[in-house]
């Protein structure tokens, strides 16, 4: 290859490279930038007299061993009772999540608590829309099936809606066993950055990929946008542009004490398999073009980067040694030559931020983080980025081929201790309870 096409590519590549590193930095520690945008993020002091009703949506699909937990956990909420509706949806297959909600209703005697059961295809979109029809309260917010979340959530949320200009609120979503898989830590730390820091400068911008729970919406809002596309694998994310092109506002609140729980996939193939289907969602949301129409450049560019983003890190992690190779065997000039060495200067800031934010998570979260746990982060950051590579290529090839099933995470409740399966004499007697 001539030396000028080879500077040429040299210095494109470390140009975008620098541009993406510096905005994503950027946005990674922008809710340090200030003490007060970290004060401003929290929890108020004080909590506002009840006024809005809530339905939560708990879609499920095989979630037996989890579900009873969380229903009992939300129905523990520090909220009027008759202004808080839980409701379980599944598809009239899954019998063994239904009777375990069902179960979970009568044992520990909620009122509040629906079973919403569907026929026809399963889909967690489908079942979202569903609930947002049957819905009897103003306010809507979605949780995973095995989420923990805070009792004081509601009385929070609704405290900012009423003092606060804000349409559509995120909440922290916050992975816990940062120990319990070689990737955990790494997984960890990119929720920990994404609902700590990044969603607040999203919601500054106005143009917000939203989380896919911990969500809180005006039932009229998610109506005027046509609720959630049940074509896309991330219709969170999809969700969250379209409410951006129609002028809502947002606002985002991350504490500590105050953040939806949850654990990390329970194995390298699960994790892989999660993460094709935020980034084959992501390659949909790009063919589908509705982030073309938000109103202004700035907009579309913050949104079009968060997009591309898994794609483009692919081909930088897979280029990355051939760069390395180019620098140090073909004669270029100087400065062209240093540029090379660009992908491993990336990766290095990154591995840097990530041992910083590992400090702080536990910090945040009053854990011990031991000195050989920054070790394990250091030795398997490489590792890390290969499984995310292979995430992306996944995922193209699955969209090049359209396969776009749903490919789901299964939960056991690791965050919460010692996982909670259902008992296997117990399952049968539900399912039949609920036939």
């Amino acid at each position: 290859m001539p030396l000028d096409i080879i500077t040429v590519i040299v210095l494109l590549v470390a140009a975008i490279l620098l541009v993406q590193a510096g905005t994503s930095l950027i946005q990674t520690l922008y809710i340090w930038d200030s003490p007060e945008r970290i004060r401003a993020a929290g929890a108020p002091d004080t909590y506002a007299k009840p006024k809005h009703g809530f339905t939560v949506l708990l879609p499920a699909r095989h979630e037996q061993e989890v579900i009873g937990e969380t229903v009992r956990k939300l129905g523990e909420a520090k909220y009027p009772k008759e202004l808080l509706e839980l409701m379980v949806i599944c598809s009239e297959d899954d019998t063994e999540t239904i009777a375990a909600a069902e179960h979970a209703k009568r044992e520990y005697g909620l009122e509040n608590v629906t079973v919403l059961v569907f026929g026809g295809s399963p889909g967690k979109a489908k079942a979202m829309n569903l609930g947002l029809e049957a819905a009897k309260h103003e306010l809507l917010t979605i949780f995973d099936s095995e989420d923990d979340v805070s009792p004081e959530l509601f009385s929070i949320v609704d405290t900012l809606y009423q003092r606060k200009r804000i349409d559509v609120l995120q909440g922290g979503v916050q992975l816990m066993d940062y120990d319990s898989h070689w990737f955990s830590a790494h997984n960890v730390l990119e929720y920990f950055f994404w609902f700590k820091s990044r969603m607040h400068y999203f919601a500054k911008s106005g143009a917000v990929p939203l989380g896919g729970n911990t969500v809180f919406f005006r039932a009229t809002d998610l109506q005027e946008v046509g609720g959630w596309d049940e074509s896309t694998l991330t219709e969170d994310g999809d969700l969250g542009v379209r409410l951006s092109i129609a002028g809502k506002r947002f606002g985002v609140m991350y504490d500590s004490d105050h953040v939806t729980k949850e654990e990390v996939p329970h194995s390298t193939k699960a994790f892989i398999k999660q993460r094709t289907r935020w980034n084959q969602g992501f390659l949909q949301m790009i063919r589908k073009g509705d982030w073309l129409r938000l109103p202004t450049l700035r907009k579309r560019l913050l949104i079009g980067s968060v997009l591309t983003a898994p794609t483009f890190m692919a081909l930088v992690i897979a280029s990355a040694p051939l760069f390395i190779i180019v620098g140090i065997t073909v004669k270029l000039p100087v400065l062209v030559s240093l540029l090379t060495a660009v992908p491993l200067l990336m990766a290095v800031l990154m591995l840097c931020t990530s041992i910083l934010g590992l400090y702080e998570f536990g910090k945040d979260q009053g854990l011990h983080v031991r000195w050989w746990q920054y070790l394990y982060l250091v030795v398997t950051f490489v590792p890390y980025q290969g499984i995310l590579m292979i995430s992306a290529v996944r995922a193209a090839y699955r969209e090049l081929l359209g396969q776009r099933g749903w490919e789901k995470t299964a939960h056991s409740g690791a965050h919460r201790g010692a996982p909670q399966p259902a008992s296997p004499a117990l399952v049968p007697a539900m399912a039949s309870e609920a036939a």
